[in-house]
């Protein structure tokens, strides 16, 4: 009913348009009317998409425009008939082979290789369908092409979807995205002020109208069969790239896990031996931990025998560049692993084997838990981790499915159509114009997925609130756990009572000022924050009591700080002038235990990289050696003056294969992350 009403609507507004232009007699100005035309058709669609978004609607407002058209001005399309000539069935079908293409297979792949690890769907199941879903597409336009029994119609049908594909093309391929990365399933929470959507549907106009001229003069000075074979080639190199992406090294894999079987217990502790243990907490923002202590005093007694470190910086603003040196040292900052000009998954093996390489080969029982980013994957290939006393694993799904059953929390489960569904809507996103991208932003068929993302928020808390029923004790060798968590980077269905919510965090904004944020984002993450570190502390509360607390050195540390609406408003951020998110991404977490340490937490200033995790929790086996760099041991030698921030993209397939893409490169002198003064930026 709605696709009916759009059609009705569209065909006369169309028609009564045309009608206008031609009393006006502006047929002398052909650039013009064709300007107009072409305004017109964009407009009718995004006006049909904010009114229902589903694909009836915008087929609705395509076949509207061109038969309003033919109506209006049938001389028109009689001579356009002619000037296309027999190719209009070729160009017609290719074009929409070709949208159908990018929609459901080339995007979908891509998001697919760069996925958030949630996609619960495998590459033949995602291929085979979706490419059933093209061909059914083109034969559904086919048989909408033969009852269109009058050339010009076809003509003009044939002239929109070429347009309509070179268009997306543009978008999909050219001008940037504008919209958050993933996280769970959902997109990330960061405020569109309405200016920026104002001025992204100006230039839609821009990018509209020269897209048509151009096609329009290449149409009128080389002909139909030339544009056929643009059209062509165009399919042929999507076609190219999706058989090569399809065909590597399967990066991103939601089913490649490759886990070493493990007992239901994967972190182990000893008694009678010494122990090192380290929380990996992804995109925990460290001046978090001022505002977590003040509003839960407590925690510095819990906190007990540690010392946390504000005055950090990490390597990069996002995971895959602040992993690594937080895994494997300064040898493995974005700017040293580019200057060795080898794979970028090899040596991201390296780091995240320095590690447990090290400790298992001193002795040490060496569990890996949740290694995320393992192998250039988000979940993390376990099989990478394959040596002797070293056990890698995943926390079993059933932990969260068990604790959801006893607090009543609703899991959302999705079926693998569910999820093809999702990569086909963000497809769409993808070559749609920025004003068709918001109508399918706000009005989308998003809620299975922002169900889903509710279940990654309590799965996460789930899985930190169970460490205890994980871990077990022993009088047996040492042993080195590490654990990986997401929650920090998962806030926005956690409540202020620090239990996860189906529902989105929301307050009022004389709240939010009251709790001293200026954005929604801010607070949540900010809260999660917090929780994460109540439940770290929850934990930290059974070691002592299992009687492991004191002879085990503990590091809790993130790869990075957070991207978006976020100021920082601590006491050192605002001393020092840094508050600016541009800091705030590159702020990370680094708290340390040493073994017997004892007394409420303290604060040291001293200056403390992430990247010095590995050399904090190599101390209490006499220090760790690379054995991929000829033994080198794992040290600062000077590198942290001045400390190299890169800049990269968030996803692995934007990398170069041998060095990662620094789009900007910062600089940090002095050893304070926090005076303004003493950063630096530069081209990379």
């Amino acid at each position: 009913m709605e696709a009916l009403v759009v059609f009705v609507v569209g065909f006369i507004i169309v028609v009564t348009a045309t009608a206008l232009l031609k009393r006006t007699g502006s047929g002398k100005h052909a650039g013009v009317v064709f300007s107009i035309q072409v305004s017109l058709l964009f407009l009718v669609a995004t006006l049909s998409l904010w009114h229902e978004c589903s694909v009836g609607t915008i087929v609705a407002s395509g076949l509207a425009t061109v038969l309003g058209w033919y109506v209006a001005d049938k001389p028109s399309h009689s001579a356009l008939a002619v000037f296309v000539g027999r190719y209009r069935l070729a160009l017609f079908l290719l074009s929409i082979f070709g949208i159908a293409l990018l929609v459901l297979v080339a995007i979908p792949i891509t998001t697919f290789l760069t996925s958030p690890g949630e996609l619960g769907i495998h590459m033949d199941r995602l291929l085979k369908v979706n490419v059933r879903d093209v061909m059914v597409i083109v034969y559904s336009a086919a048989f909408i092409y033969l009852l269109a029994t009058v050339p010009g119609l076809r003509a003009a049908m044939a002239v929109v979807a070429t347009g309509a594909f070179f268009l997306g093309w543009m978008y999909a391929f050219v001008l940037p995205f504008g919209y958050p990365m993933l996280t769970g399933l959902a997109f990330e929470q960061l405020a569109r002020p309405l200016q920026d959507i104002l001025l992204r549907s100006a230039m839609d106009l821009v990018v509209v109208l020269a897209v048509a001229f151009a096609l329009r003069y290449c149409w009128l000075r080389f002909g139909s069969r030339a544009v056929l074979g643009a059209v062509m080639m165009a399919n042929v190199s999507i076609a190219l790239a999706v058989g090569f992406s399809a065909s590597r090294d399967q990066v991103g894999l939601a089913g490649n896990i490759n886990e070493t079987p493990t007992h239901s217990r994967p972190m182990v502790f000893s008694r009678t031996q010494p122990n090192t243990l380290f929380i990996f907490l992804d995109r925990f923002m460290g001046s978090h931990v001022e505002s977590a202590l003040r509003d839960e005093p407590q925690l510095a007694d819990r906190l007990s025998g540690f010392t946390w470190y504000p005055r950090s910086v990490s390597a990069g603003e996002n995971s895959i560049a602040g992993v690594h040196p937080l895994l494997g040292g300064y040898d493995y900052l974005p700017v040293e692993m580019n200057a060795r000009g080898r794979s970028l998954k090899d040596l991201s093996v390296e780091a995240f084997s320095i590690l447990p390489r090290n400790f298992a080969q001193k002795g040490y029982r060496t569990n890996v838990v949740n290694p995320r980013g393992l192998g250039f994957t988000m979940m993390g290939d376990c099989s990478f981790l394959n040596w002797e006393s070293v056990f890698c694993s995943h926390i079993p799904a059933g932990v969260s499915r068990q604790k959801a059953q006893q607090m009543g929390f609703p899991v959302h489960a999705l079926a693998e159509a569910n999820y093809a569904s999702l990569l086909s809507l963000l497809g769409a996103m993808r070559v749609a114009p920025y004003a068709m991208k918001e109508a399918i932003y706000a009005r989308g068929p998003w809620q299975p997925f922002l169900d889903h993302s509710s279940g990654t928020t309590f799965r996460e808390w789930a899985e930190l609130d169970s460490l205890k029923e994980l871990t077990s004790v022993d009088d047996a060798a040492p042993a080195f756990n590490m654990v990986t968590n997401i929650l920090p980077h998962e806030p926005y269905y956690m409540g202020l009572d620090c239990l996860p919510k189906t529902t989105q965090l929301h307050v009022s904004t004389e709240e939010l000022q009251k709790l001293g944020h200026k954005s929604l984002f801010s607070l949540q993450h900010a809260n999660t924050a917090r929780c994460a570190l109540r439940l770290v502390a929850q934990y930290l509360d059974h070691l002592k009591e299992v009687g492991v607390y004191d002879q085990t050195t503990i590091v809790i540390a993130s790869d990075h700080g957070i991207v978006g609406s976020v100021q920082d408003s601590s006491s050192r951020a605002i001393a020092g002038g840094a508050t600016d998110n541009t800091y705030v991404s590159v702020r990370p977490l680094v708290i340390v235990k040493d073994a017997g340490a004892k007394g409420a937490m303290k604060v040291s200033e001293t200056f403390m990289p992430n990247a010095e995790v590995p050399i904090i929790l190599c101390r209490s086996i006499g220090g760790c050696i690379n054995p991929y760099l000829d033994n080198k041991p794992i040290a600062t030698d000077g590198r942290d003056d001045p400390f190299p921030v890169s800049l990269v993209p968030w996803q692995f397939s934007l990398q170069k294969p041998d060095a990662f893409v620094v789009r900007k490169q910062l600089m940090l002198t002095g050893k304070d992350p926090f005076n303004r003064e003493g950063w630096s930026s530069s081209a990379p």
